[in-house]
């Protein structure tokens, strides 16, 4: 089963700063870096981001989740 996944970062007052779209990617759990998301730290425009609390939220299918991450530099 494939689904179109797409992983969006929020900062602390819920403002959509990023959004990575992966595309069609079978169903199964990526652990290996070279197949995982990854957020380079910067928004859409290619801002660097300050240390401080974001989320992230991954949409896959149906199924969506939401996580807190801080960014200490």
């Amino acid at each position: 089963m494939e689904a179109t996944v797409t992983a969006k970062i929020y900062n602390v007052t819920g403002k959509q700063i990023r959004m990575i779209e992966l595309g069609h990617i079978p169903t199964g759990n990526y652990v290996e870096s070279s197949k995982a998301i990854y957020w380079d730290g910067r928004t859409e425009d290619g801002e660097q981001v300050s240390s401080g609390t974001y989320f992230y939220q991954i949409e896959a299918g149906d199924y969506t989740e939401t996580r807190k991450i801080v960014i200490l530099k």
